[in-house]
């Protein structure tokens, strides 16, 4: 998207809003403003992460299951999984979960009719499939969707969650990223906020009811 910024020019904006002196560089910054204005930047890219389920970052991970293997490591960049777009291709049906601790264990321990259908949790980095298909099953291919944390594509054209040099492109609506850390910037020094905070929430509200439009309505949903 041509809209993007870079990290620099982002950076550029935040401190001319506040009227602050630009910092040249992001690379070896030596005064604590710059370095405060920065940490900020990467923290609103990450917080914003958890706000909303952004369409630039949802990606689908599918994956085919391996004889007696219950457990399969998450892709690299896996924040969390979109509720309820687990789904066993295979069978053409959802699985079930996400599983509790206590279900799981129950699952694990109890005398439960195991088949047709899987079910799933995840614990750290991996996702875990209940029953585990044994040798003789024909192998299922399970897909889901995921949030991605990687919000930057660094100056060498690889996805990144931290910005760290000048030309490190932030896919986010750059007036969000400005507004937001303005918003971080007011409350770091302790100023009062209420005008930030309203610039921010109206920025956010807009991007969020464009971001993935809305479905039509229907007297007769299915």
């Amino acid at each position: 998207m041509s809209d993007y910024w870079t990290a620099i020019d982002t950076l550029h904006q935040v401190a001319g809003e506040l009227g602050l002196a630009k910092p040249a560089t992001i690379t070896g910054l030596q005064d604590i403003q710059s370095v405060q204005l920065l940490a900020l930047l990467n923290s609103a890219g990450n917080e914003l992460l958890m706000y909303y389920t952004w369409s630039q970052f949802r990606k689908e991970w599918a994956f085919e299951t391996v004889p007696n293997v219950g457990s399969y490591t998450v892709p690299a960049d896996w924040l969390y999984f979109l509720d309820q777009t687990q789904w066993d291709r295979t069978n053409r049906w959802p699985l079930l979960g996400p599983k509790s601790a206590q279900e799981w264990a129950w699952l694990k321990g109890s005398l439960v009719a195991a088949l047709p259908r899987q079910r799933f949790r995840v614990v750290g980095d991996q996702f875990l499939i209940w029953p585990t298909p044994v040798g003789t099953t024909a192998p299922f291919t399970f897909a889901m969707e995921y949030m991605s944390r990687n919000w930057v594509i660094d100056s060498t054209g690889q996805p990144a969650s931290m910005i760290y040099k000048d030309g490190d492109i932030i896919q986010y609506n750059p007036w969000l990223m400005i507004k937001f850390v303005k918003m971080k910037f007011y409350e770091l020094k302790g100023f009062q906020t209420d005008a930030v905070q309203g610039d921010f929430l109206r920025v956010f509200n807009s991007l969020t009811g464009q971001d993935t439009g809305a479905a039509i309505l229907s007297l007769t949903p299915g």
